[in-house]
């Protein structure tokens, strides 16, 4: 998609420096749309209970002792 928007922009004349600020423009409706999903949704800074999550990640592991 950026890659279209670039070559649509430079086709219609726009100095290449000005990618960005297009770039952003049209991202910018998403943005505001996912922040009012999520302030809609959620109560502002959720707190998580580690009671209700279990970690799956890596186990502990042992690192070699460190050398003076």
């Amino acid at each position: 998609m950026d890659g279209a928007i670039a070559a649509v922009t430079a086709d219609l004349g726009f100095a290449y420096d000005l990618g960005n600020a297009v770039f952003l423009i049209s991202r910018l409706p998403g943005l505001i749309a996912h922040a009012h999903e999520e302030r809609a949704r959620q109560k502002p800074m959720r707190q998580i209970d580690p009671k209700d999550h279990a970690y799956d990640g890596a186990h502990e592991r042992r690192l070699p002792e460190r050398r003076k």
